[in-house]
């Protein structure tokens, strides 16, 4: 879901008050909940006054700075700059939406798993292996299946982290041995970060990578592709097949070698 301070933005007219504009409400598709007359781009979120077309539309961030409000979201009451109607329209619209994708990832993060393949960056072509988890898979887990196949060892640091973010991670995920001996609590150890921690921080998808940097002075780079994304029933059928290597709650299932 779109940031709601992204999502909605102030406008200003020639009104007493300000009113809050859903930038992501498209007209076309879903006809007006509110606002009749004149629809710029979003959708006015009451019915009272009118929209003009040189009204102008700025974040909701630089109208509480410029108005010396303190607020950072839609939430409490409205500011007296701001049309109350618009205000408390979009605090419950923020609040069905934030309810509605809790409850999603809820669901999708207590049952789903997911088949991460496996490279070494420069090497993608000749050597891979697809590594099946469970949502309650911690890090831990999984460097253990990733250091089986690429003979990584404790000798330098290795760090898991999103996307390519490799030295510049934003998990911080140490081997829990590693952590220990880093003595930097702005580390995280691996066995207390699961596979749905991660998912429910990034929304894990098809597509979507991890990664993995080893020896922080020459570092060398590995990193994971979601080829799929399984519900219980396949992924239970997925991980009670035959495998290669497994742990408690994850497993090897396909590789290719040179």
């Amino acid at each position: 879901m779109t940031e709601p301070t992204d999502r909605f933005k102030i406008e200003i007219g020639t009104g007493t008050v300000a009113h809050i504009i859903d930038m992501d409400a498209d007209q076309a598709e879903t006809g007006t909940r509110f606002s009749l007359g004149f629809s710029g781009p979003g959708e006015k979120m009451c019915s009272r006054g009118h929209r003009h077309p040189g009204d102008q539309q700025v974040p909701l961030s630089e109208f509480v700075t410029h108005h010396d409000i303190e607020k950072e979201g839609f939430e409490g009451d409205a500011p007296t700059e701001i049309c109350s109607y618009c205000w408390s329209n979009t605090c419950e619209e923020v609040a069905q939406d934030q309810a509605r994708d809790t409850g999603d990832r809820s669901a999708k993060t207590s049952s789903v798993g997911y088949r991460l393949r496996w490279k070494q960056k420069g090497r993608a072509r000749e050597e891979w292996y697809d590594i099946v988890v469970r949502p309650e898979t911690t890090v831990a887990e999984l460097d253990k299946l990733v250091c089986r196949f690429s003979t990584l060892d404790d000798f330098h640091l290795r760090m898991y982290g999103l996307e390519d973010e490799y030295l510049d991670s934003s998990l911080n995920v140490l081997p829990d041995s590693q952590y220990e001996e880093a003595g930097d609590r702005t580390y995280t150890r691996a066995s207390e970060m699961t596979i749905a921690d991660i998912d429910d921080r990034y929304r894990l998808q098809e597509d979507d990578r991890l990664s993995l940097v080893y020896d922080f002075g020459t570092p060398s780079h590995y990193y994971c592709i979601v080829k799929a994304v399984y519900e219980p029933e396949r992924l239970n059928e997925v991980l009670n097949n035959d495998v290669i290597a497994s742990t408690e709650t994850a497993a090897i299932i396909k590789e290719k070698r040179p």
